[in-house]
């Protein structure tokens, strides 16, 4: 009974996501409610009703603080480069580079797109990166499938490194431990991506002759993101990473002629520039004075910074920042109930009830299986955060009964959660609408659906393995 009831808030949230379409927003503040109602009723014990409105406060002041201003700054840089007209210099500047689109789709997807992830996630990834690509002469539904299938790994550190942050809280990990753990964990499948999209783009026969530069940008993208990850944090491994393909892939195709006007082009990056520098900084601060350095403050004085390069008074960015607020507050909404429901569910012990169900059911073998858990979450929730705040303690939980490494079974979610959204109708509509093909999702769903398997399976083996091997 205790498992059923356990599992009820989790069922009730997938079925009212997926079934019944209901919005994020509102299925998730129902499981929350649900979930408090069953901890009341049924877990009084571990969670008295008295200590009810401090655990639910505490949810909510974490979502506001310091992960609401860090996902409100990130949102805010890239709506300020989409009013100033930044995004469209940027757009004209990448689509310069060459004339083969083969080229193109791992210069904008694998490069700009794992930028803007690192940048602002929230589906900005396979929106920006997929219209971008309608603009140049793409096949809409191709763009979309090759976004959606290179945004899985490096959804673990978007928006400026809050899932990772976010799974480190809930789970009890130490956040860079957990950085390191998460790269080096998804380095087999993140390797995979540049060859992945153009395989995607034409088969096997799109790699003749290109091989070398996909080549360049695996590396381009793994060298500085494992670096990133292992010393700085969560922060920064898609935003330099993402830059770095960006650099690399232009100058060997364009064999370090690149056209075009650079003032123009530096002007249009200085927020996104002036991010990287502030908190590249702050990372190497010493750890008494980085804990002042909040990243939301930081990527907010980037992006009023930047906006300023670029010439927009003051009056228009704070008009722009109360814009993405308005925009975006269902996300904000979403974040703080899913915040509530995994602290709600982790204090009265419904996570470790499930936990212990789940270790019993696998039994030595749930390490191949703890990806699937994570991608379920970001299927259902379309959020890598919000996938990594429902299964988080789940995972540490699991790690605790097998004495294997919480990290790895952590790191596991995440990896999960980002392959799940390959397929998530949130993120699917997200890329249809943008490519201008809200008509075609079904069609979309099903072209991914393979590609999810096999990246999955490939998931399951590396995290069972490395559960084994360690």
């Amino acid at each position: 009974m205790d498992i059923a009831l356990s599992l009820l808030p989790i069922v009730a949230l997938t079925v009212a996501l997926a079934v019944f379409k209901v919005k994020a927003h509102v299925a998730t503040f129902g499981a929350a409610a649900l979930a408090l109602a069953v901890a009341c009723v049924a877990f009084h014990a571990n969670l008295p009703c008295a200590r009810l409105l401090p655990v639910v406060a505490e949810g909510v002041g974490f979502a506001l603080y310091p992960i609401g201003l860090v996902v409100l700054a990130a949102l805010f840089v890239y709506s300020l480069t989409v009013e100033s007209g930044a995004m469209v210099t940027i757009r004209d500047g990448l689509s310069r580079v060459s004339p083969d689109p083969r080229v193109l789709a791992l210069l904008i997807v694998w490069g700009f797109g794992n930028f803007m992830e690192g940048m602002a996630g929230f589906g900005t990834a396979v929106a920006v990166p997929a219209a971008i690509l309608v603009g140049v002469g793409f096949d809409p539904a191709k763009a979309v499938l090759m976004c959606l299938v290179a945004n899985t790994t490096p959804t673990a550190y978007g928006s400026v490194g809050v899932p990772v942050a976010m799974l480190a809280k809930v789970g009890g990990c130490d956040v860079r431990a957990l950085a390191a753990t998460v790269a080096y964990l998804q380095l087999a499948v993140t390797a995979l991506g540049p060859f992945l999209i153009l395989l995607v783009y034409g088969g096997r026969a799109s790699l003749r002759g290109l091989f070398g530069l996909a080549l360049v940008a695996d590396v381009a993208f793994l060298a500085p993101s494992l670096l990133a990850a292992r010393f700085l944090g969560p922060e920064l491994p898609d935003v330099l990473g993402g830059l770095a393909v960006l650099v690399a892939v232009s100058l060997v195709a364009t064999k370090g002629r690149i056209g075009g006007d650079v003032r123009a082009q530096a002007r249009a990056w200085a927020p996104f520039g002036l991010v990287a520098a502030l908190l590249t900084g702050a990372a190497c601060l010493p750890p008494d004075v980085r804990r002042f350095a909040s990243p939301g403050v930081l990527v907010l004085l980037a992006g009023f910074a930047g906006g300023r390069l670029q010439g927009l008074p003051v009056a228009r960015l704070c008009r722009i920042l109360g814009k993405t607020l308005a925009s975006y507050w269902t996300a904000f909404a979403t974040i703080a109930c899913v915040l509530v429901l995994a602290r709600v569910m982790t204090a009265a012990g419904m996570v470790a009830t499930l936990a212990d169900a789940l270790v019993a059911a696998a039994g030595p073998a749930y390490p191949f299986v703890a990806p699937v858990v994570g991608a379920l979450g970001g299927f259902v929730t379309g959020s890598g955060t919000n996938a990594n705040v429902l299964f988080g303690s789940l995972q540490t939980g699991a790690a605790a009964q097998l004495g294997v490494s919480a990290n790895l079974l952590a790191a596991a979610n995440v990896m999960g959660a980002g392959i799940g959204k390959m397929i998530c109708p949130q993120s699917i509509a997200i890329g249809t609408a943008a490519a201008l093909i809200p008509g075609r999702a079904g069609e979309i769903f099903r072209r991914a659906f393979r590609w999810f398997l096999a990246v999955l399976l490939l998931a399951c083996l590396v995290c069972g393995g490395g559960a084994f091997f360690l």
